[in-house]
């Protein structure tokens, strides 16, 4: 029964994702204003200090006593 359910939340995710895709591909073009990539550099930053923020947290190690 679990496969069945994994394969149907596995199908609504593709579905998700292609929808606004496909709606992308659709629609007409439009070229980046500053604005946009404003916002996406914005954006990049905010994800690398994010990942780089988690990465350089202090480890705690068990000490074993030999």
């Amino acid at each position: 029964m679990r496969e069945f359910i994994r394969a149907d939340e596995k199908r609504k995710a593709e579905e998700r994702l292609e929808t606004p895709l496909l709606e992308g591909l659709q629609s007409a073009e439009t070229e980046l204003t500053p604005a946009d990539w404003s916002a996406i550099l914005q954006e990049a930053i905010a994800q690398v200090k994010a990942s780089t923020t988690s990465a350089l947290m202090p480890r705690v190690f068990k000490r074993s006593d030999a």
